[in-house]
């Protein structure tokens, strides 16, 4: 019902066009009539600013008209950032920080993208939340039994790119996004006993940022964590858990051959390496993480940055890997980007 008088009041004119150019002129005003005491508010001015709180609130599902009065609420407001303040409406900011963008439809989508990456360039306001919010988004809702539901599977490819497109935009225009992204992801890394599905979907967006200028301003720092975590995951995992029948066939040469046979997708690479354990959680994350890594050299050797993540692997493997002494897995990562160096005619081993 809300949203209902929410749209009659935005709906001043027939025409859409002229209809938008009024929604907009009407969420400046809101905002702007809030920045004050909460007694010295009109009540008027109110009630439409808890009308447009409702219409950010994404917790049910909406109709289509309330879907087409979403969108336009966003890019209002988009066109409205500099008249957001957090102290007059947190209520509203609390519905925008806590969007899973899973459940948004592509134009919806959008334009909500599009306001993130605005109230992010606030001065000195927004960018920490904004932030969080999409490194909050490296993984869809509803994990259950250690696999994605099918609906995020299909969307899985389209919403990491989003995500990172969103995270690139910010760091070009905010000097202090990428240090403040670092710290972000830091503390957002998955532990030892998450989901296995959640800290794969972390990892495999996390790593979609290492890339162009954002590889070279947070790159080491994402693979250093990578890394961190598969060195954690290994020593985790003790030589009973591996089934003797294999032990004779390295993790490594089974994932070189799926490497090779499946170009388009590892489908089987899991499947095969997953035998080698005897049921240990933390060797079934390994190797699926594995799979991540070796897929993300694999596409950083086509795009021709295979160089810079050697030289920041060598190091990372040299500070940390190497001085642990029960790591049995995680150092075929090293071998495998190697493997990849002397295919491509780059020698740099011996």
């Amino acid at each position: 019902m809300g949203a209902e008088l929410w749209r009659d009041d935005m709906a001043v004119e027939a025409e859409k066009p002229i209809r938008d150019s009024v929604a907009f002129r009407l969420v400046e005003h809101v905002l702007q009539s809030l920045r004050m005491d909460p007694l010295l508010v009109d009540p008027y001015d109110m009630d439409q600013y808890n009308k447009m709180v409702s219409t950010l609130d994404t917790s049910k599902k909406k109709t289509p008209d309330e879907e087409a009065l979403y969108v336009t609420t966003l890019k209002a407001l988009s066109e409205a950032v500099s008249k957001i303040d957090i102290t007059y409406h947190h209520l509203l900011l609390n519905n925008i920080f806590t969007v899973r963008i899973w459940y948004l439809q592509r134009d919806t989508l959008d334009a909500f993208l599009d306001l993130i990456t605005r109230l992010a360039a606030v001065a000195d306001q927004y960018l920490r939340e904004c932030l969080q919010m999409l490194v909050n988004n490296f993984t869809p809702p509803l994990v259950q039994r250690n696999e994605l539901p099918r609906w995020a599977v299909s969307r899985k490819k389209d919403i990491f790119f989003h995500l990172c497109e969103s995270l690139k935009t910010i760091s070009n225009t905010v000097p202090l996004a990428p240090r403040v992204l670092r710290d972000i992801i830091d503390r957002s890394m998955p532990k030892l006993f998450d989901n296995k599905a959640k800290m794969v979907s972390f990892v495999e967006c996390m790593l979609g940022l290492d890339t162009d200028r954002m590889g070279d301003l947070i790159g080491a720092t994402l693979l250093a964590k990578v890394v961190d975590l598969l060195t954690e995951l290994d020593v985790n995992i003790t030589w009973e858990d591996i089934i003797q029948g294999e032990h004779n066939k390295g993790i490594f040469e089974m994932e070189l051959e799926d490497l090779d046979e499946d170009e388009d997708g590892l489908g089987q690479a899991g499947t095969k390496v997953h035998v080698l354990f005897g049921g240990n959680a933390c060797a079934e994350k390994l190797d699926s993480l594995m799979v991540v890594v070796c897929e993300h050299l694999k596409s950083c050797a086509e795009r021709g940055y295979l160089d810079k993540e050697f030289d920041i692997l060598k190091t990372i493997f040299r500070a940390s890997v190497l001085r642990v002494h029960r790591s049995k897995f995680c150092q075929n990562v090293c071998s495998f980007l190697c493997w990849k160096l002397f295919v491509s005619g780059k020698v740099y081993f011996r």
